[in-house]
């Protein structure tokens, strides 16, 4: 309305806005209370992503602050890339106390059920080292928390445990039959090793069709989904027994000390 220029006094502000057409009043001005002001950063999604969009909004906010607004006029920044990127942000900040409620009920749930600490707490130990290596993955690739990929903790620990209690569940069975840990350890890893591998397999080429999607936070989620039942096959056969031989010989150690005392 003004070639780019905004005017320096009331007066030309007032003879502007009454030159103004009523559909564009109607567009930034509510009453004579509310006026909006676009910057016009276009597909700022698209362009800068979420975190461009964060310093974008920290520098603006800055900018408020260094000159804030006339007496009894407030500021508030909004839009549809604001909210988009704060909506993201709420559910994306919460994941590790999401992931740290999902260890807690799953070692509660197997506790109840076992009635014994070990076999309650071997699952969830392997699978917490599983969360810790897919979160230190996604970092140094670069792979962005989405509102899909946030809720893998708690999948990953549902379907991670499954094999690892399928895991401890053959192993006692054969270490009941007399055998040393090792060695029950090793047939249970022989007789049921085969079910688990076919039934991570089967989830790794189910997930593995969202590779094929346009959408990129789809995509995103199947890169991660493949990455944690991956990594949850490796942890079955490669950290959790250990984990279940080192605390089951532990506590047969300890019941032999008290018995010999």
């Amino acid at each position: 309305m003004n070639g780019g220029v905004i005017p320096d006094n009331s007066a030309d502000i007032k003879r502007l806005y009454d030159q103004m057409p009523q559909a564009q009043k109607d567009r930034y001005v509510h009453g004579e209370n509310m006026l909006l002001l676009n910057l016009g950063i276009g597909n700022a999604i698209g362009d800068i992503g979420l975190k461009g969009v964060e310093e974008l909004v920290g520098i603006v906010s800055d900018d408020i602050s260094w000159m804030p607004p006339p007496p009894g006029a407030h500021v508030t920044i909004t839009g549809n890339s604001v909210v988009f990127t704060m909506v993201i942000s709420a559910l994306t900040t919460g994941r590790i106390a999401m992931t740290l409620f999902g260890l807690v009920l799953v070692f509660f749930g197997l506790l109840v059920l076992y009635r014994d600490f070990i076999k309650a707490i071997a699952p969830v130990a392997t699978m917490f080292m599983v969360i810790g290596w897919s979160g230190g993955i996604m970092y140094y690739t670069g792979l962005e928390y989405t509102p899909m990929t946030v809720t893998l903790g708690a999948l990953i620990l549902g379907v991670g445990s499954e094999y690892a209690i399928l895991m401890m569940e053959r192993y006692y069975e054969e270490k009941g039959k007399g055998i040393n840990s090792f060695d029950a350890m090793r047939l249970a890893s022989k007789k049921i090793g085969k079910a688990i591998v076919a039934s991570g397999l089967t989830t790794l080429f189910g997930f593995s069709s969202l590779l094929a999607s346009p959408f990129s936070m789809t995509r995103n989620f199947g890169i991660v989904t493949l990455m944690d039942v991956a990594l949850a096959l490796l942890a079955t056969f490669v950290v959790f027994p250990a984990i279940i031989i080192i605390l089951d010989n532990w506590r047969d150690k300890k019941n032999t000390d008290v018995n010999i005392q």
